[in-house]
């Protein structure tokens, strides 16, 4: 081919289109694609070409100012400041346009350039002057954050970044500028203050332009800058202030929480706790989950004494402990200190389970021993053993917990490793030998002493007489507790006395007991145990004035009713009758009294005495309701009822009860009683009852004239007339043979003597009822010779037997009886004795004594009628009236009675 055809092959439509692509797409790459002068950043001061570009660009056009800035750019990136300066030269003199921000900036940042080479002096000195006067100037043209930003980056390039700060400062301090740029050169000037390491100066700057910004998030920022630089530059009152005005703008609600935090650090160590908690609330209001400030809250509470307060924050902060922190600590003192004791104890318990330390285990202690929970006790020490020893009191409590929750085999475990690990120190030895002498063990107790140091003094004697006490060996404690009878043990006294007073008391040395319950008495003087121990002792030694003495001791110090009652006793020994009154009186006011018989029992008797029955019954009621069924008060109180014209037969009844089922047991019912009981049944209508009770009353009356009459009846009344008449008849023989006298049936001091006789007789009154009656018993009483005292049984059977002994056949046989005309009296008695023979039970005839009741009665009417046959005989009654009779025939008739 030609070369004509190989030129017209290469000029063609295609490879014109072809060539022309790949030369666009060379300049499209080697050069950028808006022009340069709108945006000089697109053009690489390492690419030759763009460099050569702008050159050749600049030198066809010199006057065009956006290509020259951006070619001087392009060499100040480039590093080649001597052709950018000389390219610099054409704009320092340009008009104000809109490229003047960009000119000022381009001059600002190849004057840097230059410093950076390090010039000479002078040159470097010009430089200097010149970027002063460039970075005010470039301030007051930025129009945006983002340009002035970047004015900053370059002044905090150009030196000492105080000298910045002034720079910014006096720039704020001009007129014309608004309160939007005074904010930002103030906060700008701050960062250099700060940078500086002026933190104060910097502080108020930002406090500056927080005054003077509108926009809220700037505002925000400018405060927490602020109350943080005070913060690093060391609060003051100024701060303070600056955190009081600063947070004066916002509302409880907007306030950011980290400022508020920023304001109560400034605030809480100048001592203003109040504002401190202010903001410190708010702030946890807007961070309710934060526990370390919910922490911060309650401690500050504390702090000022707000307890309950603080109480409203423990459950969040409960709910995240770490045991043995501060904040477990925190909430113990809290809960401990607002009188929670339950949940004080359950922190301050596993604080000091977790870690040894001092507080925690004295508060856990006090407030466990407090309640009292023994297994908080036992766990503590438990815990606390394996870190150091036990003290006395600590042992001591441990001892006691764990044998009121554990077996006494495992405190014994844990008290003998605890002292293994510390060298068998005394306290845990002394409380070793406790719980084995509680598990009965004391010959291994006096083996663990044998180990134990030489004993040398008191409290270790004691210890020992103690266990020797326990094993059984009193004989031995008594003489080791003898040898310091002269000076026990001060810090023991007490417990050296006691020890003391009971192994004397279990050898029988009364004088050394004696004396150790004195001393014991005087060191605790309100102790009852001791009172009545050395009463005891004087009771068993008939001491009766020392026993008054105690007595006196306790009412007057410990005011018990109990020494009031033997008070009582003393004075009615003595029959000192005033004294004893002025004691009831005493002792009515008494709410105690209510429970104490023997008040009641002295009560009945004195309102007897002045003739007050209701009182008295009253009285003895009250003994019955304490003392069930007590046959002194029984026999006082049946008598008493009897004396009543109209007996109360419900509260006799019930007063006899609880006998009914005794009357076959000779132990539990005394002859003065039976006498009473049997008055009692035939006053209810229970003859037969009754009957038993008189066949025990013989034992003592079988020879008492009144008492066998009165038993006749009964023994009538239950069926028995046939044995009822021969005891008449008996009682007859026995008064016709004793001449008159009768038996005195003596019985030990009881109550029932202060009831008896006349004592059931209302005072006389001339012309009553009851003077008629008195008088009718005392004829009697003459006529049949019943001088004296008639006691209780002898004054009932004399009121039962008034119409039968006032009959005058009965009369006529007294008289005899009394004028000593036997044969008068042997009459009547054959009489009688030849009736009983052939019809013991039938009525009796004309010419003898009446006998039966229907004859007594018969007796007393006018025109009576003849009387209903009876056919009874002895063999067909009753088999106690056949008892009966027996034994009122064992009665010597014939020989003198004796006394009983």
């Amino acid at each position: 081919m030609s070369v004509e055809t190989q030129r017209e092959s290469l000029l063609n439509a295609p490879a014109l289109l072809f060539m022309s692509a790949v030369v666009l797409i060379a300049f499209w790459i080697l050069f950028p694609r808006q022009p340069a002068f709108r945006d000089p950043a697109n053009l690489s001061a390492k690419d030759a070409l763009s460099v050569a570009y702008l050159r050749v660009l600049v030198q066809s056009d010199p006057g065009n100012a956006p290509l020259r800035l951006s070619f001087v750019q392009v060499l100040t990136e480039a590093g080649m400041t001597d052709e950018a300066v000389l390219a610099m030269e054409p704009l320092q003199n340009a008009p104000e346009s809109g490229l003047t921000y960009e000119i000022r900036l381009a001059e600002l940042k190849l004057a840097l350039q230059q410093l950076y080479r390090h010039p000479p002096r002078d040159v470097e000195a010009s430089l200097r002057r010149r970027i002063g006067e460039l970075v005010p100037l470039l301030l007051r043209l930025a129009d945006n954050d983002k340009e002035s930003n970047q004015v900053v980056l370059l002044a905090e390039q150009f030196g000492e970044p105080s000298v910045v700060a002034e720079t910014f400062e006096q720039l704020a301090g001009m007129q014309n500028e608004t309160r939007q740029t005074k904010s930002r050169w103030l906060a700008f000037a701050a960062k250099q203050r700060l940078a500086a390491a002026q933190p104060r100066a910097a502080a108020q700057n930002f406090c500056r332009a927080f005054t003077f910004e509108r926009i809220a998030r700037k505002k925000t920022e400018l405060a927490k800058a602020c109350l943080g630089a005070y913060l690093q530059a060391g609060v003051d009152r100024e701060a303070l202030k600056a955190a009081m005005q600063i947070l004066s703008a916002y509302s409880s609600s907007n306030a950011d929480a980290q400022l508020l935090l920023l304001a109560a650090d400034v605030a809480q160590p100048m001592g203003d706790r109040d504002h401190a908690l202010v903001w410190l609330e708010q702030a946890s209001a807007h961070l309710p989950a934060d526990q370390r400030l919910a922490e911060r809250v309650v401690r500050l509470q504390v702090s000022m004494g707000l307890l309950s307060e603080g109480l409203a924050r423990a459950p969040m902060l409960r709910a995240s402990l770490i045991p043995g922190s501060e904040r477990q600590r925190l909430l113990a003192h809290l809960y401990d200190w607002n009188g929670q004791p339950d949940e004080a104890l359950a922190l301050w318990l596993s604080f000091a389970r977790h870690k040894a330390d001092e507080e925690a285990e004295t508060r856990a202690f006090a407030l466990a021993q407090a309640k009292p929970d023994n297994e908080a006790i036992v766990q503590l020490l438990e815990a606390v053993m394996s870190r150091r020893k036990l003290t006395t009191t600590e042992a001591d409590a441990y001892v006691k917990a764990g044998l009121a929750v554990a077996q006494p085999s495992r405190v014994e475990k844990q008290l003998r490793r605890h002292a293994e690990r510390f060298g068998n120190p005394p306290p845990i030895l002394n409380a070793l030998v406790e719980v084995l002498v509680l598990q009965g063990k004391p010959d291994a107790a006096l083996t663990l002493y044998e180990d134990m140091p030489e004993i040398q003094d008191g409290r270790q004697r004691l210890a020992l007489a103690r266990l020797y006490e326990e094993a059984g060996n009193t004989q031995k404690s008594f003489q080791l507790l003898l040898r310091d009878i002269d000076s026990p043990p001060p810090a023991s006294a007490e417990e050296y006395w006691l020890l003391l007073a009971k192994v004397s008391t279990q050898l029988g040395q009364d004088a050394y007991a004696g004396q150790a319950y004195e001393k014991a008495l005087a060191l605790r003087s309100n102790d009852v145990e001791i009172l009545e121990n050395l009463q005891r002792l004087a009771l068993r030694h008939h001491d009766e004035k020392k026993s008054e003495r105690l007595a006196r001791y306790g009412w007057e110090r410990l005011k018990r009713i109990e020494d009031l009652q033997r008070l009582m006793r003393f004075s009615w020994k003595r029959r000192n009758w005033d004294e004893l009154d002025q004691w009831l009186e005493v002792a009515e006011k008494l709410p105690s009294a209510a429970q104490a018989r023997d008040y009641w029992y002295f009560q009945s008797m004195r309102r007897m005495a002045h003739g007050e029955q209701s009182a008295a019954r009253g009285a003895l009621q009250e003994i019955l309701k304490l003392q069930a069924a007590d046959p002194e008060v029984t026999e006082a109180m049946i008598w008493l009822l009897l004396a009543y014209e109209k007996i109360d037969r419900v509260l006799l009844d019930s007063v006899v009860a609880p006998y009914r089922a005794q009357t076959a047991s000779q132990s539990t019912v005394n002859p003065a009683l039976a006498e009473a009981l049997a008055a009692a049944e035939q006053g209810l209508g229970r003859p037969v009852q009754a009957a038993a009770w008189f066949l025990r009353s013989l034992s003592t009356r079988a020879g008492d004239f009144l008492w066998i009459l009165a038993l006749a009846d009964n023994m009538e009344w239950a069926g028995c007339p046939a044995h009822a008449n021969y005891a008449r008849f008996q009682a007859l023989e026995m008064f016709a043979s004793r001449q008159n006298s009768r038996i005195e049936v003596k019985y030990p001091s009881r109550l029932a003597e202060y009831f008896f006789g006349s004592k059931y007789l209302p005072p006389k009154r001339e012309g009553t009822e009851d003077a008629k009656k008195q008088e009718e018993l005392q004829s009697i009483r003459d006529q049949w010779g019943f001088g004296g005292k008639l006691d209780n049984a002898d004054y009932f059977a004399l009121r039962r037997e008034v119409e039968r002994l006032e009959l005058s056949q009965w009369k006529d046989f007294a008289k005899a009886v009394r004028n000593r005309n036997e044969r008068e009296v042997e009459r009547q008695l054959a009489l009688i004795s030849d009736h009983l023979k052939r019809q013991p039970a039938a009525a009796s005839h004309p010419d003898m004594l009446p006998l039966s009741i229907d004859d007594v009665d018969r007796a007393n009417r006018w025109l009576a009628g003849e009387p209903e046959p009876n056919p009874s005989d002895l063999a067909t009654e009753l088999d106690i009236c056949r008892e009966t009779l027996t034994k009122i025939r064992e009665f010597p008739v014939n020989s003198e009675p004796a006394k009983r």
